[in-house]
């Protein structure tokens, strides 16, 4: 859909773009920084001491490569960009911003420079990124079940990734724990296929190497079927408390009840 309307003669484009209150820049074809507006001075001069750009002033005439990790990939972009590109600027992980990206053209139709607006995303992305580690927290929920004896609960379905996580978080609270004993509770799993028993069995061997006992706990009759045929050294139990038992047996060790 066109634009409507018609602008008044006298508008000032200037006027414009430093009442707008975001923060804006103008680059040149070669990328290098011409104008910014009132707002992005204040928003980003904090942020240019970072590439050891002390007075903002120096900025007009710096290369906006400075930012990018990949540059080659940018000018690209930026090259063959004909109407509005977006994007996501990360600076330092102190700044977050989405990048609105427009060529400027003059009467004739040639392009001329690059218009920049960044609106200011950095509170969104800090909440975002606290969300996503509260979701991966639930997702590797480990338990200190007792002194030297650790617990994972697996919900879900395991993929690749969460069972790469899982074994990280596994082994390095293991070594901090000093855990002996690690049990995988499987009570949540109707059946095991055989990629689950592929990633489950990755982080059992992966305790036995740094030398923790791991248990593989509430199996079901259902469960039992499915991993039957699995080729896998597994020391398995019906619940928690089974395992538990296991564990104390084997540590000489017994569970007086309070009624005794």
């Amino acid at each position: 859909m066109q634009a409507i309307g018609q602008l008044p003669l006298k508008l000032n484009g200037h006027s414009i773009l430093e009442n707008i209150q975001e923060t804006i820049i103008v680059a040149d074809l070669h990328y290098r920084i011409q104008w910014l507006n009132s707002t992005a001075v204040d928003t980003l001069a904090p942020l240019f001491q970072l590439y050891g750009v002390q007075d903002i002033t120096d900025v007009i005439g710096l290369n906006m490569d400075m930012f990018h990790s990949s540059p080659h990939h940018q000018q690209k972009i930026m090259k063959s960009l004909e109407s509005t590109h977006r994007a996501r600027i990360n600076i330092k992980e102190l700044y977050v911003a989405e990048t609105v990206i427009h060529p400027i053209y003059n009467e004739s139709g040639e392009k001329q420079a690059y218009l920049l607006m960044l609106l200011d995303v950095t509170k969104q992305a800090k909440r975002e990124q606290e969300k996503e580690q509260i979701i991966e927290d639930l997702s590797l929920p480990l338990l200190k079940v007792w002194d030297e004896i650790l617990a994972l609960p697996i919900v879900g379905k395991l993929d690749h990734s969460r069972s790469t996580k899982l074994a990280e978080k596994a082994l390095q609270e293991c070594v901090k724990e000093r855990a002996r004993y690690f049990l995988i509770d499987l009570s949540s799993l109707k059946t095991m296929d055989d990629d689950s028993g592929h990633y489950i069995n990755i982080i059992h061997e992966a305790l036995r190497l740094i030398g923790t006992t791991c248990l593989i706990v509430g199996i079901s009759a259902d469960m039992a079927q499915s991993i039957v045929n699995l080729d896998y050294q597994w020391k398995t139990f019906g619940n928690v408390r089974q395992g538990i038992a296991y564990i104390l047996k084997e540590e000489g060790k017994t569970i007086t009840s309070i009624n005794d």
